[in-house]
């Protein structure tokens, strides 16, 4: 064997290793997929519903009247409101907060996709009307 040669049968096992290495790191993404973008719209939601009732809980401190246009990225889920009650529904998540004032809305269970919604929220005598847009 000349310098600087290698072996078939040490070019076969690292090739074999390489093979191996690849599918073992492959196979727990290809599975893990899933559950990482579960968590991710999760997280995502969790976002907007805070900046929702964060923006609630403000404007019923405001005069009757009063209006706030706000602007959320949502993932794709429903949207439902009952009572004092918002719930976020999506894929392998459900999301609740509960609002110190009454709600009402145009649209009780609105659906969205991966998009930017605009909420346009209006205090009213003893409750804040949600706008779905």
């Amino acid at each position: 064997m000349k310098r600087g040669q290698i072996s078939l049968e040490f070019s076969i096992l690292f090739l074999a290793l390489l093979i191996v290495i690849i599918i073992s790191t492959m196979t727990p993404g290809m599975y893990g997929y899933k559950k990482t973008i579960e968590t991710s719209s999760a997280s995502l939601g969790h976002a907007a519903l805070s900046k929702l009732k964060t923006n609630i809980d403000i404007l019923s401190a405001a005069d009757e009247g009063s209006k706030k246009i706000i602007y959320i990225k949502s993932p794709p889920a429903i949207w439902e409101i009952n009572g004092r009650n918002i719930t976020l529904a999506g894929n392998g998540y459900n999301i609740t907060t509960t609002c110190d004032i009454d709600l009402t809305s145009n649209n009780y269970n609105y659906k969205t996709n991966m998009t930017v919604i605009a909420v346009t929220l209006s205090r009213n005598e003893n409750n804040i009307y949600i706008n779905w847009s």
